[in-house]
């Protein structure tokens, strides 16, 4: 922002209605690679960042508050005689300016994402490599074809959080200290500091980009961002321009001693990234391997558990889970870049590239996990969990600035016991069952019930109160009721069949007390709640766990009732509406959807049919986004979906419900469409 002049404003919406731009538009489709640390890189194929939290290097500290370091590395490719020509694009006030995007000749996401340009008789391959489990990225170029060019980059360096465009303020350090083949950047005060290496020349220069947009998420005040010089280098079909930004002074030295530089290391930086190449495609190959294996087999188990005609789907010969599955590996892949450490703690973030951690969330998404048998996972992140409960509570939140756990919802510790019973049983892992998670489970269970902070307790109805108010969830008292059978079942298993008995005994009554208060017959429905002053009416997708929460809580005939007004009232192809009418939509309830039509409907062909469509549909949903990604929420303009504004792209809980359901649901004996 430029100063003595007003905070300026985005150009009129229409000049960025990305359902006219077309989901095809490289300005509308995206790209994210996760770091393993809550970190990301993500953007465009077109390059320009349209997101606040789209960065080439988005970087977390241990409580997971990130920062935007790198923005964006801005191509430039000279041909001798020729003027040069921007690989980049910007969104800006005076709209697109540089526009990079007739330059490009094709894109792929995968492995990593690649870009081809044509400009006159050069052909450039770019690429961007992620560091896992390193604040580290990998930048490269290289000539395929034509004569030698001269390729210039320039960093736009943010220094800021990822919900607020950068000003003048945040690039006011941005010294840079260059040596040969390293520049270090720093930043403002508390910040990380930037180091970017590579194999060209730093040419130093302290230059202002000002006026860029974020349209996606609705920002209208515009960006500042440094650059504090230019990376150059002749590229040819031999020598590629390599640069690798991070926020980790030590990097190379810390991937030597990780042995992912080769044996013994590297000594240049094309053969490290060589190195760092090779690592990363035996990476994606064993967990590809995983998902499928561990898929399969969990779909075998299930076909089996359904009995009647899917014990063929059980027995059949051919792969169930193969690697063309449109559901399992996008969904696997998904759900892997969810995984953040915060400290020593593992845990999966609700959506990407921001990377918040519900924790409720995180629980509700570890059952995919345990439905790819990646046992060692999921019991790392049940872990983290157990060990921050108090007086029965679960942490809600955890804070971004000190790591301090905020407590309130009783929901928490409830999708604690949910995850972890599907964890032992599917593992059969005793001694965690025995020493971590019965002792700590039973005593979430003994504090509901005496009682502990917040108000929530037991009432003398057996249903759970919520808080100081007295108010009943349904949702709630649902998950409430699996609390008590799953334990019923882990109390088993642990050895202390008196406890099972009680939990059983304990929830067969809860039962019998939830459809005589619950059950709302006119409106054949649940009440969202009781309250002090009696029954709430509404109808909202968490009532779905009524039915879809294993065993229901409701009677056939009552569940199919329930399951018919939520599909009525707030189902689309795209996701549950939270209220009837709404227009925006979110896909993380499909899967709990998909579970209660199945089991309402006996699994029966025309079910099965309609499940594989939805699930399998929205994954190709027509909206731009990343490729096989699920955004966090969709809306919907006259029935056509798009990416809702302020939505991620990514939506890691909406991957985890879509391929537990996937697996442990659907007869995979019958072939899913690949797109509507």
């Amino acid at each position: 922002m430029r100063k003595g002049q007003d905070v300026p404003t985005r150009p009129p919406a229409a000049s960025f209605d990305w359902a006219a731009l077309g989901p095809d538009d490289p300005l509308a489709r995206e790209w994210l690679l996760a770091s393993g640390l809550g970190g990301s890189s993500s953007g465009t194929v077109a390059g320009a960042a349209t997101r606040l939290a789209h960065a080439l290097l988005a970087v977390t500290d241990l409580h997971g508050g990130i920062t935007i370091l790198l923005r964006q590395l801005d191509a430039r490719v000279q041909l001798q005689g020729f003027p040069p020509v921007s690989l980049a694009t910007r969104v800006t006030l005076d709209g697109m300016h540089p526009d990079g995007r007739k330059w490009i000749e094709s894109f792929r996401a995968e492995p990593w994402p690649t870009w081809r340009w044509r400009t006159g008789a050069a052909v450039i391959e770019g690429a961007l490599l992620p560091i896992q489990h390193h604040q580290a990225l990998v930048a490269c170029w290289r000539l395929l074809e034509g004569p030698e060019v001269r390729l210039a980059v320039s960093p736009l360096v943010a220094a800021r959080g990822p919900d607020r465009p950068a000003t003048e303020a945040d690039a006011a350090n941005g010294g840079a200290q260059a040596i040969p083949g390293r520049v270090r950047i720093e930043t403002r005060g508390g910040l990380p500091t930037l180091t970017l290496w590579h194999n060209g020349q730093f040419l130093p220069a302290r230059l202002k980009v000002r006026d860029l947009l974020s349209p996606r998420d609705g920002a209208d005040t515009a960006e500042e961002l440094l650059v504090p010089g230019h990376i150059e280098g002749a590229v040819t079909t031999e020598r590629p321009l390599i640069v690798v930004a991070s926020s980790e002074e030590d990097l190379f030295r810390a991937l030597a001693a990780e042995e992912r530089l080769g044996m013994p290391p590297a000594r240049t930086l094309a053969d490290c990234v060589a190195a760092l190449e090779h690592g990363e495609r035996a990476r994606i190959a064993r967990w590809i391997k995983l998902a499928t294996g561990g898929g399969d087999f969990t779909a075998r188990q299930a076909a089996a558990a359904h009995g009647g005609p899917h014990d063929s789907t059980a027995r059949r010969l051919e792969p169930l889970v193969p690697d063309t599955d449109p559901v399992v590996l996008p969904c696997a892949f998904a759900v892997r870049d969810g995984l953040a450490r915060r400290g020593a703690r593992l845990t999966l973030v609700r959506s990407l590239p921001r990377a918040e951690e519900r924790p409720a969330d995180a629980l509700r998404a570890v059952p995919a996990l345990v439905s790819l048998r990646a046992f060692d996972l999921a019991r790392e992140i049940l872990r983290g969990f157990v060990e921050f409960l108090d007086e029965g509570l679960a942490p809600e939140s955890f804070d971004v600035a000190d790591g301090t756990p905020r407590y309130g919802d009783p929901a928490v510790a409830l999708w604690l016991v949910y995850a972890a019973d599907l964890h032992v049983r599917r593992s059969a892992d005793e001694e965690f069952l025995a020493h971590t998670l019965f002792p700590a489970l039973e005593g979430v269970l003994q504090f509901y019930r005496s009682g502990t902070r917040g108000g929530v307790r037991v009432d003398a109805d057996g249903l759970l109160i919520a808080n100081d108010t007295g108010t009943k969830p349904a949702a709630l008292n649902a998950l409430w009721g699996h609390a008590l059978v799953a334990m019923a079942q882990l109390a088993k298993l642990a050895g202390r069949r008196e406890n099972g008995a009680f939990y059983l005994a304990w929830a067969r009554e809860l039962q019998r007390r939830y459809l005589e208060a619950m059950w709302d017959e006119e409106q054949g429905g649940l009440y969202e709640a009781l309250g002090p002053d009696g029954p709430v009416r509404g109808v909202s997708p968490g009532q779905l766990l009524a039915v879809s929460l294993p065993p229901p809580l409701l009677p056939p005939e009552h569940a199919m009732r329930l399951t018919a007004r939520i599909h009525h009232e707030l189902f689309t192809p795209w996701g549950l509406r939270a209220r009837p009418g709404d227009t925006r939509v979110e896909p993380a309830w499909l899967g709990p959807f998909a579970t209660a039509w199945l089991r309402v409907h006996q699994r029966s062909a025309e079910a099965q049919a309609q499940a594989r469509d939805w699930l399998a549909g929205v994954l190709a949903a027509p909206v731009g986004g990343v490729a096989g990604r699920i955004p966090s929420a969709f809306e919907l303009r006259d029935g056509t979906p798009s990416i809702a504004s302020g939505a991620d792209p990514v939506d890691v809980l909406a991957a985890a419900e879509l391929l537990r359901a996937w697996v442990e649901e659907v007869d995979l004996s019958v072939s899913a469409p690949l797109a509507r």
